[in-house]
Formats: C-alpha cells, structure tokens, sequence
C-alpha cells in the first residue's frame, strides 16, 4: 500500500469537505455520519469538482452540476453513469492519511470494462469515449473495446451482420493511422463500438446453433443455398471444431457470398470486412464474427431472382462456355449510363480475351461515373413508388463493392465471373440515377493529398448521429483510396471527383414525406 499523510484533520473536515492534491490525483475528503470517506474530486461526468456537492443520509454524495448520485463507501453511480473512484482513507495521530494505491491491472481492467459494458448498453456515446479513454490511459489494450464490442453484440443481430462490423473494420485500419494522436484515435474506435451499441440496442439474444456438424464444403454451401441457418451454423462451428481458421474459411464464405447478387452486395462486402477485424484483432474473434456472418449469408435477399436481373443466371452460364469478343473499349465512358443488359453482354463480350482485372477497372470506372453523376432530386422526390427509392447511400455501394470484388476475387480467381457481373449490377441498376447535368470538372480534385487529408478531417466530425450515415462515409472513402493504388489516371479522376461530390452533398436522413406516401398508396389499394 502507498500511505500518504495529507495534513488534514478531522476538525478540518467537519466544516465541509476538502480537497487534497497529490499530482496528477485530485481527491475531495468527506467525513459524512462519523465515516471518513476520499473519492477522486472530479466528476467523471464532466470533470466538476465534486468537492462542491452535497451530501445526504445514506452518505451517497451529489454532484450538482448535473445531479448524478454517488455512494461514498465503494463509489458506485446510483443516477448517471461512470462510477467515481475511491481511495482507503483513515486517521493516524489526529491527521488523515489516504491510500494512493493503484489496483492491480486486472481490477482496473475489470472495473472499465464493465462501466464500458454499461456504455454500450446504453449507447451512451460520451462514456463510450471515456471508458476507451480510461483503456488507454491505463496502458491497457483500447482496441479490447472492440472484443468486447463484438462478444457484446454478434448475437443480438436478428438477422446477423449488419454495416456495424463492416464499417468496424475500416474505422480500426483508419484509427491504426494515428498512432500518435490519441483524440483521432480515439474517434475513430468510438465510432466503431458505437455502431455496433446502436445496431444491438436493447435486441434480446438470438442464440446460434450450439451443436457442431460434421463439416465440409459442399454441405456448408448447400444449407446456405437451402437457407438453413441452423445447420449452416452447425456446420460451420464443425469447420472450426476440426481447427479450420478464417483463411481456410474464406474462400468457401466468398463463394457463398457470390453464388447470389446478395443482399444488393451487401454479402461479399461483409466477407472482406469480416477479414480484416479477425486479422487486425485476432483469430479468437473469428467464431462470432464467422458465425454472425454464415446467419447472414442465409437471410440475404437474393437480388439476382428479380425481373431487372433475369439475364444474370444466363450470362454467368455463357462466361463459363465463353464464345466470341469485339476488342475492348478504349475507356468506360462508352458504358457510362449503360443498360444493365448492354453491360452483360459486353462482359461477356469480353471476359474470353482479356484479364478480369481489366474489365474490372471498366467497370470500377463507371460505378465511380454513377457516384459522380448522381440526381440528388431522386433522393428528394417522395411521390415516387418503392421501386424508384434511392439515395446516395445506393450508389455509394458500387464502389464499395468493386473494392471488395478486385481484393477477393484476386485471391479466388475463379469467382471472377459472377463479380464481375455483380458489378454490372450495380452499374446497370444505378444508371437510371444519374445527373446528365452534373460537370464532372466541377468536382475535379486537383490536389490528391490535400483532399485526402480534408476528409479524414471530416470523418472525425461528421456530425451524423444514426451511424449508418457515418459508416458509408468511412466505407465509401476506404475503398476509393484503395481502388486509387491500383487505377489509372481517368480512373483515379473519375472515383475522387465523385467522393469529393458525395462529400459535399447533403445526406437526406429521413424520408418522412416518402414514406407517407408510399404507406398511404400500398394501403388504399384495398379500399378503393
């Protein structure tokens, strides 16, 4: 223990409470119903000296600032949030001595884990910061609070993965960028845990499957295809029962991923995400997030049995029997508004003669075309019916998805064909979308590094408080930078123009008038 003699004496508290410094410690003595009691003396609210509280029968001692409520013998916060610190305090020959002893690093963990645990329960984005904070400061892990935040949440996704993990993973590979800077870093992990605190907020537990099946490939694929997320869990728990990891996994979850157009791409976007987190946090991550992804790939809407994608199936047949090609085009601006039936039959056209890596930069190319040109009247328009609902969310998609296609497909080339396709999707689908007024040069970006600076600027202030907005900014950004290593100049042009247009453009949050409308039309059909 580390006694510390304060030259206070009781008679000195009986007037009221006093503070003691010992630096960097701050600590406001009480004597309260003939107990001596030391607590640390700012509110861990705000940081209010909380030496100017009052305090009551039952000893539990009031901040007035914002009227939290504490007990003065162990601290706890009975209204508010963080508990308040407390330090051994007793007297020895009239003066007070204090204990200034550091719990054990496991108790201090302990301690910040269950307030942080408290946090995200809540949601309480403030507290989130400090329990990371407190993380840090204390030499501990900060990146635990994402563990944690994912043990905390995997199973409270009814229908499994949500943007919270994806945009997780870009928020930890951006937050890994500014090692020195505490407050970015900081930002960056509290966006992430409290995605997933928004997404798990106050769902009860959808438990997984807790009985492991004898595993192979073609079962695991066959109850995905079948949509029995139950025996697809089982299956996958006896993946990792026999010792697969996530590398082994992979491959088999893309496959799965882009045996459909998947929930408008969302799957193989998840699968490339879910990569990153177990590779930047660790392999033991790999069951929930592995789990909570295979539940996903069982209910993902399967876009590709729509009337718009019909020739989808048939093209991908003809990409596996290819016949012959005109020469490529010169550039994407031939395709750029394309109909989705134009660009599978140049795909197709293509796909015998020359590399996917090149049909995808076309196609990359267009769907960054899309960003640029979007008609933000579309997102403004509410007497529309469902099927013209768009925002720029939408189009945003194209090129995250085209990131995730170029870096798993690479990796599994044999799953070019339906990437590629997909791609065309999302190009084909958004082409109706667009601005053919909008001047490209309008939004040029001159300067790469500055404008890339700029926005990571803006991403630690986005201002958006539903995180599905903040988490497309964060996605959007990281697979255009991505993309920009590997794409040529027209390419690197098209896709900074078009985040930088996405960047400066409003966000509509809520479409209240949309909505109505489309209630009222659906509804009336059976009474008029």
């Amino acid at each position: 223990m580390t006694w510390t003699r304060t030259n206070i004496t009781p008679q000195d508290l009986s007037a009221g409470p006093v503070v003691f410094k010992a630096p960097p410690r701050q600590l406001a003595l009480f004597l309260s119903e003939g107990t001596l009691f030391a607590v640390d003396n700012r509110c861990p609210h705000e940081g209010y000296p909380l030496a100017e509280g009052h305090v009551t029968e039952g000893c539990i001692l009031t901040c007035n600032w914002h009227n939290w409520k504490f007990r003065l013998d162990d601290g706890e916060c009975i209204i508010g949030g963080d508990d308040v610190k407390t330090y051994a305090a007793e007297v020895r020959n009239g003066q007070v001595w204090v204990d200034l002893t550091d719990p054990s690093p496991e108790e201090t963990a302990g301690k910040i884990l269950r307030g942080l645990r408290d946090a995200f329960q809540d949601r309480d984005y403030g507290r989130i910061c400090r329990e990371i904070t407190r993380l840090e400061c204390n030499g501990l892990d900060s990146t635990d609070a994402l563990r944690r935040a994912i043990d905390w949440s995997h199973d409270r996704f009814e229908y499994s993965t949500t943007h919270a993990y994806a945009a997780s993973a870009d928020w930890l590979r951006e937050a890994s960028l500014h090692a020195g800077d505490w407050e970015r870093r900081l930002v960056c992990l509290a966006e992430a845990v409290d995605h997933m605190a928004n997404d798990a907020l106050r769902h009860p537990v959808y438990p997984f499957s807790e009985s492991a099946e004898p595993f192979s490939e073609a079962a695991l694929l066959g109850a995905i295809e079948v949509q029995d997320s139950v025996m697809a869990e089982g299956l996958l728990l006896g993946a990792m029962t026999s010792g697969l990891t996530w590398p082994e996994l992979e491959p088999i979850l893309t496959r799965a991923a882009l045996a459909h157009y998947n929930s408008f791409g969302h799957a193989l976007i998840f699968v490339y995400k879910t990569g990153q987190l177990i590779e930047d946090l660790g392999e033991e991550m790999t069951r929930p997030l592995a789990l909570n992804l295979t539940r996903h790939l069982c209910f993902a809407t399967r876009e590709d049995l729509l009337p718009e994608f019909r020739n989808y199936g048939r093209s991908l047949e003809v990409l596996r029997n290819p016949g012959t090609s005109d020469d490529l085009p010169e550039g994407s601006d031939r395709l750029q508004g394309a109909s989705l039936s134009r660009l599978f039959t140049w795909i197709v056209s293509q796909f015998q003669y020359h590399s996917p890596a090149i049909i995808h930069s076309v196609l990359l190319e267009v769907n960054g075309w899309n960003l640029l040109t979007y008609d933000t009247d579309m997102m403004n328009a509410h007497q529309i019916p469902v099927s013209k609902n768009s925002s720029w969310l939408d189009v945003t998609h194209g090129v995250t998805f085209s990131n995730a296609v170029r870096i798993l497909c690479s990796r599994y080339p044999e799953l070019w064909a339906p990437g590629l396709l997909q791609m065309a999707c999302f190009a084909g689908r958004n082409s109706g979308l667009l601005d053919r007024n909008v001047a490209p040069d309008e939004w040029e970006v001159e300067d790469e590094t500055a404008f890339i600076a700029t926005v990571r600027e803006k991403l630690l202030d986005h201002g958006f408080r539903d995180p599905i907005f903040s988490a497309h900014l964060i996605k959007t950004f990281r697979a255009v930078e991505e993309e920009l290593a590997t794409s040529g100049p027209e390419g690197r042009r098209v896709l900074l123009a078009g985040l930088n247009r996405f960047l400066q453009s409003p966000l509509k949050e809520k479409h209240a008038r949309r909505l109505a409308h489309q209630a009222i039309d659906l509804i009336r059909r059976d009474f008029e």
